[in-house]
């Protein structure tokens, strides 16, 4: 695993029954395809692994309408071609960010870890709220650019060009290795 990596923790966002058919920037096979090589190197340097899943929105007045939304059933389920590992907590939350209403920052502080990458989807939803909100708990960010996608191929590409410089790094799953 690259060196720059050697006190990082992966956090696979919104992979899930739901959300994948949504994965239009990078297509739903590759994405999967790329979140498992990164999965697989983060296992392979025992580094620590979280994934998460969307169980609705939170309240609040939005365009799509007012008061939080919960998904219905089977929405939440993590893709199986991951494999998670009974060790790997998988957190549900109601939020944009993958740290919404979790324990997981204070997981990641727990062993160390100083670097959060991100893998999944939305790009401009939760991956971008996520890195948002990993910055602010003080984490070097890295999104992981092929395995990362969103319904919206120009405002995935605006992400990864224009607002994840300022909030960390992009790097390639192959990278890693």
């Amino acid at each position: 695993m690259d060196a720059s990596l050697e006190r990082s923790g992966l956090v696979v966002v919104d992979v899930q029954a739901g959300t994948l058919p949504n994965a239009r920037a990078v297509t739903p096979d590759e994405l999967v395809a790329h979140v498992r090589e990164v999965v697989d190197a983060f296992r392979s340097a025992g580094r620590p692994v979280h994934f998460v899943v969307s169980t609705g929105t939170p309240p609040g007045d939005t365009a799509a309408g007012s008061g939080g939304r919960m998904w219905p059933e089977g929405f939440d389920v993590l893709d199986p071609r991951l494999q998670r590992h009974e060790s790997e907590p998988l957190w549900r939350r109601a939020g944009w960010s993958a740290f919404a209403g979790t324990g997981i920052i204070d997981a990641l502080h727990g062993v160390d870890v100083d670097t959060v990458v991100l893998v999944g989807l939305a790009t401009t939803f939760g991956i971008e709220s996520s890195a948002r909100a990993a910055y602010d708990a003080g984490f070097s960010v890295v999104v992981v650019t092929d395995a990362v996608s969103d319904p919206d191929a120009e405002r995935h590409d605006g992400f990864l060009t224009r607002v994840l410089p300022a909030l960390g790094r992009g790097m390639r799953a192959a990278d890693l290795a």
